[in-house]
C-alpha cells in the first residue's frame, strides 16, 4: 500500500474589497448559475452544510471587521482557522473545498459581479471540478470599515461522498490521505481522479468569459488580493479562456486580441498565463487578456483567440457588450466642465482615468444633490425636483463640474 499524505483543502488566499434566508440564498444561486450555464458549465447545487460554514465566516468577518480566509482561535464566532476546518465543523465530509468572498458589496449581485471582474476569483466560480455551493451573508453598520460580507464555499459532491465510505487497504495501490474529516482515512487515488473527472466531463471543453454575446458586462476592474496587475488601481475588465482538463492536456497560446466595435485594437494589455503569473494562481490551461485601461461604457468588443491544443489549432471569435448606466452619460476629461441640467434629471458623470491610479477621491458638492457611486470613476447625480439654485458645483479629485440650468 502506498499512501500519499495530501493536504487537499484549497484555500484561495485572495479576497476582494468593493466600495439569509434560504429563499434569498437561492436567488443568489440562480444569478450565479445563470452565468455558469451561459458559460457552458453545470449548475451548482445548494448545500446546507457548506452554507452553514459560509454564513458563520461571513458573520465573523463583520463582527471582527476583518477581510480574508483566516479566523483566529479564541475570538467570538470562531468556527475554524481555514475554510476546510469550517466546512468540516458544519458537517461537510470533505476538505476539498474552495472559498470565494467579498466585503462591502451592496447586494449579492454586486458581490458576484465584483468577484467575476477579479480574474483569480472568477476562476473559482468557473471551476470545472466543483458542483455544489453554500452561500453566506452578513450585513453590519454602513459606517463601519467592513459593512457587509458575502462568502461562498464550493465543494465536489463526488469527493464528499468518497469521504463517507471506507476503503480496504490493498498492496500495489496509491492512496490519498488527509482529504476527509478523519485525516487518517485513505481513498484510492485512481477512484479520486475518476470521481473528479466525472464532474469535469459534465462541463464544456472550453469556457470563454465574458461568454459570447454577453450583455451588461462591467467595463472595469479595480483590485483584488493578491493583485494580478501590481501598482494599478484601475484597469479594464479581463477576458479569459479556460480549457477543461478532462478534454485537453497541453495548450500553447498563439493569439489573444481585443477590438473595439470600430475595429480599433486594444494595444495596451497584459496577457496572463501560467508561465508569467507572478502569484502562481493560473493553471496551465488558463489564459487572460488584461486591458491596462478601463473599457468604455455601452460598447461592443470583439475577441480573437487562437491556440494549439493537443496538436490541433483552436480558433475562437466572439463579442460581448459592456453595460451603460441608466441616465444621461457625460465623459469628464477636462479640469473644468459645464453641464446643462433640468430639474429632477438623473445624470451620470464618468471621470475618464488619466492614469492607472486615477480613482475618485475627495468629492465635495453643493447641497440639494443626491450623489451615488456607480464605481470608483463614475458618479450618479440626481437633481432635485424643484429648482434650488441656478448652478450646482462639484469638486472631484482636482476637477470642477458646474451643473447649470
Amino acid at each position: 500500500m502506498k499512501i500519499k499524505n495530501i493536504v487537499y483543502y484549497q484555500i484561495l488566499f485572495f479576497c476582494i474589497i468593493t466600495s439569509l434566508h434560504a429563499n434569498k440564498k437561492q436567488s443568489y444561486l440562480t444569478y450565479l448559475n445563470d452565468i455558469r450555464q451561459k458559460s457552458g458549465l453545470i449548475k451548482f447545487q445548494f448545500n446546507t452544510e457548506l452554507s452553514k460554514a459560509a454564513t458563520a465566516h461571513a458573520k465573523y468577518l463583520v463582527r471582527h471587521q476583518q477581510n480574508g480566509h483566516y479566523e483566529q482561535k479564541g475570538k467570538s464566532g470562531y468556527t475554524g482557522r481555514v475554510p476546510s476546518d469550517r466546512v468540516l465543523r458544519a458537517g461537510y465530509a470533505s476538505k476539498a473545498v474552495m472559498e470565494n468572498l467579498s466585503v462591502n458589496a451592496r447586494t449579492s449581485k454586486h458581490s458576484i459581479e465584483t468577484l467575476f471582474a477579479a480574474i483569480y476569483h472568477r476562476f473559482v466560480f468557473l471551476d470545472f471540478t466543483k458542483d455544489e455551493i453554500g452561500i453566506g451573508k452578513s450585513m453590519g453598520k454602513k459606517r463601519k470599515k467592513i459593512s457587509s460580507s458575502f462568502v461562498y464555499e464550493l465543494g465536489s459532491s463526488t469527493i464528499n461522498s468518497l469521504c463517507k465510505k471506507t476503503f480496504p487497504k490493498e498492496s500495489g495501490f496509491f492512496y490519498m490521505q488527509n482529504l476527509c474529516k478523519n485525516s487518517s482515512k485513505i481513498i484510492p487515488q485512481t477512484l479520486f481522479l475518476k470521481k473528479e473527472k466525472e464532474i469535469q466531463k459534465r462541463n464544456t471543453p472550453m469556457v470563454l468569459y465574458p461568454y459570447p454575446d454577453a450583455l451588461n458586462i462591467p467595463p472595469v476592474f479595480y483590485t483584488e488580493h493578491p493583485h494580478p496587475l501590481p501598482g494599478s488601481l484601475v484597469s479594464g475588465y479581463p477576458v479569459s479562456v479556460q480549457f477543461n482538463p478532462a478534454f485537453y492536456k497541453k495548450v500553447k497560446l498563439k493569439k489573444f486580441r481585443l477590438f473595439k466595435q470600430n475595429g480599433k485594437e486594444i494595444k495596451r494589455k497584459k496577457i496572463l498565463t501560467y508561465f508569467n503569473d507572478r502569484h502562481h494562481r493560473f493553471k496551465k490551461l488558463e489564459f487572460a487578456f488584461m486591458p491596462l485601461k478601463r473599457l468604455e461604457y455601452g460598447m461592443t468588443y470583439r475577441v480573437e483567440f487562437e491556440a494549439i491544443a493537443d496538436g490541433k489549432k483552436i480558433k475562437k471569435n466572439w463579442k460581448f457588450t459592456t453595460k451603460k448606466p441608466q441616465g444621461k452619460l457625460y465623459r469628464i476629461t477636462k479640469k473644468k466642465s459645464i453641464i446643462p441640467i433640468k430639474n429632477g434629471e438623473k445624470i451620470i458623470l464618468y471621470f475618464v482615468p488619466k492614469n492607472r491610479k486615477d480613482v475618485l477621491k475627495n468629492v465635495t458638492l453643493s447641497s440639494g444633490l443626491f450623489v451615488r457611486y456607480v464605481d470608483l470613476n463614475t458618479l450618479e447625480i440626481l437633481l432635485p425636483q424643484k429648482k434650488l439654485a441656478k448652478t450646482y458645483h462639484l469638486k472631484v479629485s482636482g476637477r470642477e463640474i458646474i451643473l447649470k440650468q
